[in-house]
């Protein structure tokens, strides 16, 4: 396979029902210079031949098939290590993803804009059946180091967790990526820790006018998510550890200006985790409904 300018990376297992579609959104791009590696993660279902009868009508399209299924955490840092070695900028892509047809050509003109950026994220809309969303970062998030330096505690870190589908420069960006992913120990918000650092150090570019389509209703929350008191609270301090540490990596931070930042993170993890121990606590000593 020749080296792509981009590289765009499908981690796939039992994807039959939608992959289609997804494959087809990224074949469609107006942008030309790409390549597409199917990692198939031992599927049981009918995901390997339809990968295999794609790439067989478009050369831009191969498939890769994992030697023993891995997690899916396992399986997204291969596809993060893959797009490190092979192209400049990567990018991950559920089986149910979809995009606007700028999405490659828009992220990789603002990271060919911007050589300090490392990540270019787009414009989200979630959508679960007949409902739409459509998700813009908090204009705050932008200058955060800058206004941490300057003793100011932006209100709120709030991003779409899903810009970890964004485009990621090879060069340092893949770094930040897998070491995020693999230090966090929980499948349920890794998303939204791992491109915690990239806003915490002003190298994430917004892109409005491209945009990521997400399909809720995959039932993560209940498959991932913590189910007692002490698990919730197990994964909202290591969710807010994890982002403050970030701090040692930002122009010096008062220690006043610190202990706000901790507090304003810790916070931020309640709306990120989903977990309101509060009310857990309240709930479990049946003392509300």
């Amino acid at each position: 396979m020749s080296s792509p300018k981009v590289l765009v990376l499908f981690p796939i297992y039992n994807g039959e029902k939608t992959m289609r579609e997804s494959l087809d959104c990224i074949a469609n791009q107006d942008f030309r210079d790409f390549r597409a590696v199917i990692v198939d993660n031992r599927s049981t279902d009918a995901t390997a031949e339809i990968a295999r009868a794609y790439c067989e009508k478009d050369p831009r399209f191969e498939v890769l098939t994992q030697d023993r299924h891995l997690s899916a955490v396992e399986n997204f840092i291969f596809c993060m290590k893959y797009g490190r070695e092979h192209a400049d900028y990567f990018c991950l892509r559920a089986c149910d993803d979809l995009s606007s047809e700028n999405f490659l050509s828009g992220l990789v003109r603002a990271l060919d804009d911007n050589p300090d950026k490392l990540l270019a994220t787009p414009t989200v809309r979630r959508v679960n059946g007949a409902d739409e969303r459509v998700l813009r970062p908090d204009p705050i998030i932008f200058g955060y180091a800058d206004s941490l330096a300057r003793g100011q505690v932006p209100r709120s870190l709030a991003y779409p967790s899903e810009w970890c589908y964004g485009l990621c420069r090879s060069d340092g960006g893949a770094d930040i990526f897998i070491r995020r992913w693999s230090e966090y120990p929980h499948a349920w918000c890794v998303a939204s820790y791992v491109v915690a650092e990239f806003v915490m150090r002003d190298l994430a570019v917004w892109v409005e006018d491209v945009e990521f389509v997400f399909a809720e209703g995959s039932g993560s929350f209940e498959k991932y998510g913590a189910k007692t008191f002490f698990a919730k609270l197990r994964q909202r301090l290591n969710y807010t550890l994890g982002c403050y540490k970030v701090v040692h990596k930002l122009p010096k931070v008062s220690p006043r200006t610190r202990i706000r930042l901790f507090r304003r993170l810790w916070r931020d993890s309640r709306i990120k985790t989903r977990y309101d121990l509060e009310d857990h606590l309240l709930r479990a000593l049946r003392l509300r409904k």
